[in-house]
């Protein structure tokens, strides 16, 4: 009933938020329409990091074929509208596996760990559109859900008797394939969950060598095959589940794969300026609270509170932390110093660090509320079976825990997009008016053909460009419109090229980061494009080859 709650108030939450004027149908990102165009390129049979450049995994594009195939029957517009539902359900599904991670703990831990993720500001902002981490974080929870049975880490210590079972489960075995299945496809959809899938495989071989002496094989070989064997079994799932899905592009494509994936999106991070405080304010959620306040004061009690109820809790309980504990304790840690090192750090990213964090408050609040087990009962708090916990709860502790959700919820419900975004639907509106049904329309902005519904086109020909940022990324192995010439020559050929069999050419106001214009690409479209509409403000004077952002058409 707790992860139930929990699970209906992220809904809401999610729910409410797409229903904003212009969040289902409208312009909200640029992410997003770029992600949803290369999977509609991709189920029209134009082949990415070939035909096209892309800077992410193919994960996504994999999960949203179903909503990209359905967009051709009803526009493009509503395909990403349900891609947007879609996300949104993901999300709502990650508070309840964070439930059923933790059930075993009682209503309190899992009412707490529900309820901080489902408010929590940075799982929001992902959840607003089709964006990358809500996807991951349903990746690696299943992971996780398959990597645990109850406190004990699969493959070590004693497993439940089939007597005290509650269903039929899956061998250990199976049960550490399947966790490194899920965290390979959610590297195929974010590379991040490699930082995850490395926890656990950390602690599987830290298990490896507190097996009992009799459970041991006698060979120094078998010992050493023995305590690898599980590490090894996730590693391979992990495989399985990584090269599956991209060793068909990889195979097609392996120069444009490692160009957009790896080596663009490395260089791209790899200097620049890094606020590593704003960063952590933003995970902490302290941009919910009243400006002013003093941040860094904050953060700091923050992690000493946390480190505090953390050994407080495993003190006051009596024992050694749980395999569950660690990998949440250390998967924060090494989640949070990820996100410390890029040079770029957008809002939702955060919300990969959310289930980690609300964890990280849970478990040891759920601890403590417990206190130190009954004689007779110390192995009950870990002992593996996955059985709820129905240990009465101090009402002081329920009643402070209420009081944190309930204030984050009003937080996190003030603090929404409440914005309308009915200028980028007018936008679209005005678009489908201008351009007839399956012209070929070039832009550096897909959101905007896609909300437009005029992504498609009858032109075979027509260049099937859909990320401008990627394609600078990858062709300039992480650059920018600031790179020498010779290396931004390639990209300048390609959009001449592209500018060549466009009819239609819809300039957004980013157009100065994306396309890297000189007299020469200018001078071609000077001569062969005429603005008919949608005109945005002129480009700085100091940009004398950058046009003004607007609808054009050729000449």
């Amino acid at each position: 009933m707790v992860i139930a709650a929990c699970a209906a108030l992220a809904l809401l939450l999610r729910a409410y938020q797409l229903s904003r004027p212009g969040y289902l149908l409208g312009v909200t990102e640029y992410d997003d329409g770029a992600m949803f165009g290369d999977t509609l390129q991709f189920v029209s049979g134009v082949i990415p990091y070939r035909d096209f450049q892309m800077v992410q995994p193919p994960g996504i594009m994999l999960i949203m074929a179903p909503a990209a195939l359905l967009a051709k029957v009803i526009g493009a517009a509503h395909g990403l509208a349900v891609a947007r539902i879609l996300t949104v359900g993901a999300d709502t599904v990650n508070v309840v596996l964070l439930g059923l991670l933790v059930r075993h703990r009682g209503a309190l831990t899992a009412g707490i760990a529900c309820g901080l993720y489902a408010v929590y500001p940075d799982a929001l902002v992902a959840s607003h559109t089709l964006l990358l981490e809500p996807w991951l974080n349903l990746c690696c929870l299943l992971a996780a859900l398959a990597l645990f049975d109850g406190d004990r880490l699969v493959g070590t210590g004693t497993r439940v008797t089939p007597d005290t079972a509650r269903a039929p489960r899956l061998s250990d075995t199976a049960r550490l394939a399947w966790a490194g299945a899920a965290f390979g496809f959610g590297a195929d959809v974010k590379i991040w969950a490699l930082a995850p899938l490395g926890v656990a495989g950390l602690l599987l071989l830290i298990s490896a060598w507190r097996i009992p002496p009799a459970r041991r094989p006698a060979s120094a070989g078998g010992r050493a095959a023995a305590r690898l064997r599980p590490a090894a079994t996730l590693a391979g799932g992990a495989v399985l589940g990584l090269g599956v899905p991209l060793l068909p592009f990889a195979v097609l494509a392996p120069g444009g794969l490692a160009r957009g994936v790896l080596i663009g999106q490395l260089a791209r991070n790899s200097g620049g300026h890094r606020d590593p405080l704003a960063r952590l304010a933003d995970m902490a959620g302290l941009r919910l609270l009243p400006g002013g306040l003093p941040e860094r004061t904050l953060l700091v009690v923050i992690v000493v509170v946390l480190v505090a109820c953390y050994a407080w809790a495993h003190l006051a309980a009596g024992r050694h932390s749980a395999w569950l504990d660690a990998y949440v304790a250390l998967g924060a840690i090494v989640v949070t110093v990820m996100f410390l090192w890029p040079r770029l750090y957008y809002t939702h990213y955060g919300a990969f660090a959310g289930p980690f964090l609300a964890l990280a408050i849970a478990l040891p609040i759920g601890l403590l509320a417990r206190g130190r087990p009954a004689a007779g009962n110390a192995g009950e708090a870990g002992d593996g079976t996955g059985a709820p916990v129905r240990r009465p709860v101090h009402p002081v502790t329920a009643s402070l825990a209420l009081v944190l959700v309930a204030g984050l919820v009003w937080s996190t419900y003030s603090s929404l997009r409440t914005e309308s975004q009915e200028h980028g639907t007018e936008v679209a509106a005005a678009a489908d008016k201008l351009i007839p049904a399956g012209a070929c329309v070039v832009t550096n902005g897909a959101s905007y053909t896609v909300a437009a519904d005029r992504f498609f086109s009858a032109d075979p020909d027509c260049p099937p460009m859909v990320d401008a940022f990627g394609t600078l990324f990858a062709m300039t192995s992480g650059g920018n419109q600031a790179s020498p010439p010779a290396v931004l020559r390639p990209v300048v050929e390609l959009w001449q090229t592209t500018l060549e069999h466009a009819q239609y050419l819809w300039l957004t106001s980013t157009t100065v980061a994306q396309i890297p214009w000189n007299s020469q690409l200018y001078g071609y479209f000077h001569t062969h494009f005429r603005l008919i509409g949608l005109a945005g403000s002129p480009t700085p004077a100091r940009y004398p080859y950058v046009p003004r952002p607007g609808l054009y058409v050729r000449s």
